[in-house]
């Protein structure tokens, strides 16, 4: 296992310590001269937006693949040849640039770049910002091989690793770091080419959204607030820059993060217990937060610099958290993790870009401002913080607080828990003939088994345990104990069944099950025949019904008591499932022996 490990934790280390050279700081470029603030935000702004666009390129050409990852060979050798040209380009920009200035300076204090060395550096860096991008999903697209844990420790494990070889590369000779950055990055890259491809998996990212979204847009959220936070803050510290020595302050910005590491490991490690999104804020909002109070202009002697590092670690934080959730939800959906990690990465990096843009157009008024557009920004952050913490907990608590559902709703599903009532407390269990022995009235048939209404909407054997501990009254945190199962597990099978019932809660599903159960018919129809051959949810299953009795969109709208918009959208979905264009051709479906399908 540890040789299996050593290549993948190597190479993710020094695509690491190339990002932190390159991406997050201008270090690998001190050798040549270092870069205006002019040219550094122009570097930093292209490097987001191009990997925006490579991100997006990504998810667009990979949302209805079921292959993760990415060619290793080939995409490791374009990334490559892509990303050196890159860095080739802007270094000799770079030099022609600062050549530039250095002479007109010297004739007028002032000076600018020519049309042509903005052209080649804009270029270079948005070749180098977009193959770095796609081998950062690259590499992330393994994690779905660990656990929830697994995954927060490798991240964890490269990002110190990483950080150790900052420090080493920073005690050689200047002059060495740019070669140092191009090296690395090729090894990491070489290190990629060494991986087994991934497995073809089951479903599509496509197919899966919307079951997917409702476990990640939380963590999206919080993320891309972190991240606005950092290129807002990085942006105005960046234009009260006094120019300190790049080199010597990359080592007290790998200072910071190795202590913010070591924090952030230590839960993982000795309790076994990872951060999660809601603990991650604990950590990285007080750094957020300093970092508005150290803006350049507000404390004299504390150097400007260090407010983008305090904002841009507090993004690091939640940021490695939120890829662990992608990891683990990509891994319950079955979908590849690639157009995954591409979409997440879109919305959070363009919250950075939105970030960067409004910092230069802030940073000339803050001198003007002072204290009192540091206070707001910082009960600003502090008020978003709070809602997005009350939204990151709310549903759960929400769920949490629901009263059990009637025994009436009990069903016929065996599950783990069934021979363990010791291990889970000495609770009751899912009967797996509760239902049945109910004693019908005379004349009334007994309720269906809930593995009958499983089998009709053709529900795995996991979302069949999933719906039976659900009207038993099980809470989510409870059903994950019991089924040995990671929360947002439960979470995704919660949603598959939603989707299935179309409902939007737990009281609602409960709802919907007691009532189908209780409308069992006494013989399939040709209707519920159709429905089950062609995978119909139960809104389409009771719109067929009435298509197949002939009756109109508005009829149909008026009985279901929903829009005649909802009706047509269900009827082109009917439509679209059965393979027919019209209403009489259901009829005729429903009126002959049955699908063949």
């Amino acid at each position: 296992m540890g040789k299996r490990l050593a290549i993948p934790v190597a190479g993710f280390a020094l695509y690491w310590l190339t990002d932190i050279l390159s991406f997050h700081a201008t270090t690998a470029f001190a050798s040549l001269g270092g870069m205006s603030a002019e040219l550094e935000n122009a570097y930093f702004v292209t490097l987001v937006a191009s990997r925006i666009a490579a991100y997006a390129v990504a998810l667009l050409a990979r949302r209805h693949s079921h292959e993760d990852g990415l060619p290793p060979v080939p995409a490791a050798a374009a990334a490559t040849v892509t990303a050196l040209l890159g860095i080739a380009l802007v270094a000799g920009a770079v030099l022609q640039v600062n050549a530039e200035l250095a002479d007109t300076g010297a004739a007028n204090g002032s000076g600018t770049a020519s049309a042509g060395l903005w052209a080649a550096f804009t270029l270079g860096t948005a070749l180098f910002g977009a193959a770095q991008g796609i081998m950062g999903l690259a590499w992330a697209s393994r994690l779905p091989l660990f656990s929830y844990r697994g995954s927060y420790l490798y991240l964890i494990a490269t990002h110190v690793a990483a950080t150790a070889l900052v420090a080493v590369t920073l005690l050689l000779p200047t002059s060495w770091l740019l070669p140092l950055t191009a090296a690395s990055l090729a090894t990491a890259n070489a290190c990629f080419a060494r991986l087994p491809r991934a497995e073809r998996l089951e479903h599509t990212v496509r197919e899966q959204a919307g079951d997917i979204a409702p476990l990640l847009w939380r963590g999206v959220l919080a993320v891309g607030m972190f991240a606005f936070v950092s290129g807002l803050v990085s942006s105005i510290a960046r234009q009260g820059s006094t120019g300190a020595d790049p080199v010597g302050f990359q080592f007290f910005t790998q200072g910071v993060s190795s202590v913010v590491l070591v924090v952030m490991a230590v839960p993982a490690l000795v309790l076994h217990q990872p951060l999660k999104l809601e603990t991650s804020y604990r950590v990285a909002l007080p750094l957020s937060a300093l970092g508005f109070l150290v803006l350049p202009g507000l404390i004299e002697t504390v150097p400007p610099d260090l407010s983008g590092t305090l904002a841009t670690t507090g993004y690091m934080i939640t940021g490695i958290v939120l890829y662990c959730m992608v990891g683990e939800a990509a891994k319950i959906a079955r979908v590849p993790a690639l157009p995954l990690l591409a979409g997440v990465s879109c919305l959070t990096l363009a919250c950075l870009l939105a970030g960067e843009g409004a910092g230069l157009a802030l940073a000339r008024h803050l001198a003007e401002t002072g204290t009192s557009a540091a206070l707001m920004g910082l009960g600003s952050l502090y008020l978003a913080a709070l809602a997005a913490s009350w939204l990151a907990g709310r549903s759960d608590a929400r769920k949490s607080m629901l009263p059990p559902p009637p025994k009436a709703l009990r069903g016929s599903f065996r599950t783990e828990t069934e021979d363990a009532p010791a291990r889970n407390g000495g609770g009751s269990t899912p009967n797996p003939h509760g239902a049945d022995e109910l004693t019908p009235a005379d004349g009334e048939t007994s309720p269906l088994a809930l593995d009958e209404l499983a089998a009709r909407y053709r529900l795995s054997e996991q979302e069949s345990t999933v719906l039976a501990l659900f009207v038993e009254g099980r809470t989510i945190p409870r059903i994950a104990q019991e089924l040995y199962l990671s929360q947002s597990a439960v979470k995704y099978h919660a949603q598959k069944l939603y989707r299935r019932f179309e409902v939007h809660s737990r009281s609602e599903l409960c709802e919907v099950v007691a009532r189908l159960r209780h409308e069992r018919p006494e013989r399939p129809d040709a209707e519920s025949e159709l429905a089950q051959a062609y995978d119909l949810t139960a809104r389409e299953r009771e719109v067929l019904a009435r298509l197949a009795r002939g009756l109109s969109i508005t009829e149909m709208a008026s009985d279901l008591n929903i829009s005649e918009n909802t009706v047509k959208t269900h009827v082109k979905r009917i439509y679209g499932k059965l393979g027919v264009h019209s209403k009489q051709e259901v009829i005729d479906l429903a009126q002959s022996s049955g699908p063949t399908a």
